[in-house]
């Protein structure tokens, strides 16, 4: 008895069972995933400086963990934006720790940082005190705005020899300025930037806090609408709770040709005209 009738039935049965149409869906999208989270890896490892020494790279459906050590903090900051530059990237944890070669005592540290904190065209004279402890920074005082907050903090990171930096700077604004004044000025600073896709940001501030929400294709769309935010006037605090959305890659089968150009030579262009 010939049996190839049933089994080419019960083969096309369990074409249209719904738990078997949902698995082959899951294994396709899994190996998407994979494949993506490999291309990824390539593409950091291989932004990865040169010399630095046991940096690990962890990625899971678009979560990027970084490990290991790096020799100063502005190879640390390179790689950092480098990764949430990239397009399918959703967050970041970047447990990445400094090491110098160069060895540098504490009074020489704050030394340092002392000078570089007087020396910034953006910060008053004397915007901070600044202890240094095993090489770790900790900077107190006042400041006017949360960007001269945040620019004391990069000064002081970027100093050779500090490892860490804790800021314990307090905000306090000399002019007041009004939630609505605020919430205008981030608006417009957004718009301003139209090489980034920040259209699905909404603001909200209530006595100088900021809270951002919404959703945008990349880490560093996220970041920048904090950074903008943080640099306008009357802001104390911002809470980012932006969320990354990647935007799904076209297919290579839909991508449509680039049209085809004719060339004219000159001399038909003269007859033509002629």
């Amino acid at each position: 008895m010939d049996n190839s009738g049933k089994q080419n039935t019960t083969s096309e049965s369990n074409e249209n069972i719904p738990g078997a149409r949902f698995e082959r869906m899951s294994r396709s999208k899994s190996q998407i995933i994979r494949t993506r989270d490999a291309n990824l890896h390539r593409a950091i490892q291989k932004h990865v400086p040169t010399g630095t020494r046991n940096v690990s790279i962890e990625i899971v459906d678009g979560f990027v963990t970084l490990k290991g050590v790096v020799e100063s903090f502005r190879e640390r900051e390179r790689l950092h934006r480098f990764v949430m530059g990239l397009n399918g990237v959703r967050a970041l944890k970047d447990l990445l720790t400094i090491n110098p070669r160069e060895s540098v005592n504490d009074s020489q540290i704050a030394l340092h940082i002392r000078q570089a904190l007087d020396a910034h065209a953006e910060l008053p004279q004397g915007t901070a005190s600044v202890h240094v402890k095993g090489s770790v920074c900790t900077i107190t005082g006042h400041v006017r705005s949360l960007e001269e907050r945040h620019i004391a903090e990069q000064v002081a990171s970027h100093t050779r020899g500090v490892k860490q930096v804790v800021n314990e700077l307090t905000v306090d604004p000399i002019d007041e300025v009004s939630d609505e004044a605020t919430v205008r000025a981030i608006r417009c600073a957004l718009d301003y930037c139209e090489e980034f896709d920040v259209r699905g940001v909404t603001i909200s501030c209530a006595d100088g806090k900021v809270v951002l929400r919404g959703d945008v294709p990349t880490l560093m769309d996220r970041t920048l609408a904090e950074e903008l935010a943080r640099l306008q006037a009357g802001v104390l605090k911002v809470e980012n709770h932006i969320e990354v959305v990647p935007v799904p890659e076209e297919p290579a089968a839909a991508r449509k040709p680039p049209a085809k150009t004719t060339k004219v030579s000159a001399r038909k262009r003269r007859t033509a005209v002629s």
